[in-house]
């Protein structure tokens, strides 16, 4: 059994990917903190924007009073003591009950992507699928595989291919089985087509 703990201030998150019943996620410890946006977690497990009182200097004009927000980015923003999600009933929902909320919509091994990604204080947002995250601010898109994961040249070809014409750099990050993160950068490797003729070979 595997556990990643992730300590944030004087609280700490435990994640089992070895559990039968999939990712399990443990909270210990009381959180008090100042915080500069509250959120709301609607019954149907969307987030909703319900005050804010000032906004960091990356965040002006991405978040609004009464929109939705993603929930990987109000991950990062709880994670970062900057916003704080309370239910519909006003109690505060606690970052392992959050996280819980996103295996809709992440991946068990992306989640453990992102929560590496943020304890290195980097901003992260959803990517295309429930394997891609992105670095806001640094262009660049991250696909997230399984070490024993199949893919094809040409899948892997299009994903980079369409990440640069978009001017993104491409990384994929490798999820081993004890949970470990490894990165890399792919650039677009041409393959010409060779035209069979008598003098050629």
């Amino acid at each position: 059994m595997h556990q990643t703990i992730i300590t944030k201030k004087h609280c700490s998150i435990k994640l089992n990917t070895s559990s039968s019943e999939g990712t399990v996620f443990k909270w210990s410890n009381a959180m008090s903190c100042k915080y500069k946006i509250k959120f709301r977690l609607l019954k149907d497990g969307k987030i909703v924007v319900e005050s804010i009182s000032s906004l960091p200097k990356e965040l002006q004009g991405a978040l609004k009073e009464g929109e939705h927000v993603d929930p990987v980015l109000a991950l990062h923003l709880v994670f970062n003591n900057i916003a704080r999600v309370e239910g519909e009933n006003g109690a505060e929902i606690d970052l392992a009950k959050l996280i819980e909320e996103m295996q809709n919509s992440l991946s068990s091994s992306a989640l453990l992507v992102l929560q590496d990604l943020m304890k290195r204080g980097r901003k992260v947002a959803p990517g295309a699928t429930k394997n891609d995250l992105v670095l806001l601010g640094e262009r660049i898109v991250i696909h997230v595989l399984d070490e024993d994961a199949d893919i094809g040249v040409e899948e892997l070809y299009n994903m980079v291919d369409n990440a640069i014409k978009q001017g993104y750099r491409f990384v994929v990050a490798i999820v081993d089985m004890h949970g470990d993160v490894t990165y890399y950068e792919v650039t677009k490797t041409s393959f010409p087509k060779i035209e069979r003729s008598g003098e050629f070979i």
